[in-house]
């Protein structure tokens, strides 16, 4: 079900006028067949999974065979539609509308080619080969010029014309095979940050390593896909190390690299853009960072990953320039797009760890929900934290912030007892993981939390305790400490503050008051 919801919300974007009606084969619309109305409940969310659609329509489990049978038709139905791309819309860029028509030009040769209808086929693929060439599109180029070279060798004995096309294919085939050693070298790294945000030195070395290997043929050849992936493998040597300056300027070079081509390649530029953005918040370039962050979204079209992982960092931004309102109209803007519930769960985790924040900058009276048009329940701690097992585990990731935050409410909430346990297990949590230079804010600042309880939760006591911490804290403030840029969601000394607000000049020990 899942996977019908995704297709038609594409078919949404991509083709408006498509969005509510399937024109049945024999062109006439049947308005109150179940293929019709199936597809509507899709478009409107009226099923949540096959066993509501299966219930609605045969009052039956999804393994009816009535139900698998109309199920499949629809799946046939919306695929179809797929190729019924409008590729007019004003938000498609030049390289996307070559991409689209070059796909669908090549699978309507392919058939034809199947049919024995060479004629036609050769004059799409002679199309397909042309646009190709022109925007970059190797794996294009390289079927394509197959296909010539076959035909032009084998049928119409043209010399000149095969061994053009073989020269082009064995090119080709060469760029293509270091495009996908660039594919291959870089997922092999990027799978370590996945489900973890730690810092990763021996992620430095390796990528170093693989981008040196790829280092002539960035040289040798200037395709988009290679560039992108090559100089995103330098970028992961840099970040590895939180090495925010030089990451800057590679991400600098590639913005120019792609600026300069004929064609405007939006995911490369926001690729570079997005990691500028990183760089920019840590190192509290913050108005430029907003000026990033506003060019970026402007290339992007809503609902794609890219948008929401842009989003993040817009999100971030503005938690570390105080504009909490800000924050909360990107959470709605992300919450209510229909494709939030398409990411992968460790995404909507990220979302689930920044909706925490809101609540506590709700609770200490930082902001108010009432501008929201997002729907909220009342905070449960322990509810969100049965929401968060991936990152979770992430020790020396995302479940710092995942801790502090728990800290955080139990005090403004003035659940001392509770406080005290969860402060004491963080404890050793902190002597265990947080020891290096990467981890060092968050250590000082949980060592600041631990003066919490110590002090009896007394505020001038807390204050005076923590002092020494606090100091270390200003000594390593963002742009210089080598720590991942996820974890800090808002800034250490403002959270502080906050903490020391929910605090009162009374003692609290457990069970007690005076």
């Amino acid at each position: 079900m899942r996977f019908l919801k995704e297709i038609v919300q594409i078919i949404r974007q991509f083709n408006p006028r498509m969005s509510y009606s399937f024109q049945a084969t024999n062109g006439q619309l049947d308005k109150s067949s179940n293929i019709q109305l199936f597809y509507e409940g899709l478009l409107n969310d009226k099923f949540d999974d096959d066993d509501a659609a299966a219930q609605a329509f045969y009052n039956a489990p999804p393994t009816d065979p009535r139900y698998k049978k109309l199920k499949n038709k629809v799946r046939k139905r919306i695929i179809n539609t797929l190729f019924l791309v409008d590729l007019n819309q004003p938000s498609f860029t030049d390289y996307e509308r070559a991409y689209y028509a070059c796909c669908k030009d090549w699978a309507a040769a392919k058939i034809l080619f199947r049919k024995e209808a060479r004629e036609a086929g050769i004059h799409i693929c002679h199309r397909v080969h042309r646009i190709a060439l022109k925007y970059e599109f190797t794996e294009l180029v390289i079927d394509t010029a197959r296909i010539l070279r076959l035909h032009y060798g084998e049928r119409g004995g043209d010399i000149k014309r095969y061994e053009g096309y073989n020269e082009l294919f064995k090119e080709h085939e060469h760029i293509w095979q270091m495009e996908n050693l660039a594919e291959e070298h870089y997922t092999s790294l990027v799978i370590y940050y996945v489900n973890s945000k730690s810092y990763k030195q021996e992620i430095h070395e390796q990528a170093s390593r693989l981008f040196a290997e790829l280092a002539p043929a960035l040289q040798q050849y200037e395709t988009a896909k290679l560039h992108m992936i090559g100089n995103l493998i330098q970028v992961i040597a840099c970040m590895s190390v939180n090495d925010y300056t030089t990451t800057i300027n590679v991400c600098r070079r590639a913005i120019d690299f792609f600026e300069a081509k004929p064609f405007t390649y939006k995911t490369a530029l926001n690729v570079f853009l997005y990691q500028k953005l990183v760089c920019l918040t840590q190192l509290r370039e913050y108005d430029e960072g907003k000026r990033i962050a506003e060019k970026s979204l402007k290339l992007l079209e809503a609902g794609t990953f890219n948008w929401f992982k842009c989003q993040e960092l817009y999100f971030t931004l503005s938690l570390h320039t105080g504009n909490y309102q800000q924050a909360l109209q990107i959470y709605d803007q992300v919450q209510r797009n229909k494709r939030f519930s398409f990411l992968p769960l460790n995404i909507q985790e990220i979302w689930t760890i920044y909706e925490a924040y809101l609540y506590y900058l709700v609770e200490v009276e930082q902001m108010e929900f009432t501008q929201s048009k997002v729907k909220l329940k009342k905070f449960r701690l322990g509810k969100f934290l049965n929401e968060v097992p991936i990152f979770s585990k992430d020790k020396r990731g995302l479940n710092i912030p995942i801790l502090v935050i728990q800290i955080l409410f139990l005090i403004s909430r003035k659940k001392y007892d509770e406080a005290i346990d969860r402060i004491e297990a963080i404890e050793k949590y902190c002597s265990r993981y947080l020891r290096k230079n990467e981890t060092f804010r968050s250590n000082c600042f949980i060592k600041m939390l631990l003066q919490i309880p110590i002090s009896s939760f007394h505020k001038a006591g807390v204050k005076r305790r923590a002092q020494p911490y606090y100091d270390k804290l200003l000594e390593a403030p963002l742009e210089i400490a080598q720590q991942v840029h996820e974890i800090e969601i808002i800034p250490y000394e403002d959270l502080w503050q906050m903490a020391l607000k929910s605090l009162d000049l009374k003692f609290h020990r457990s069970g007690s008051t005076y």
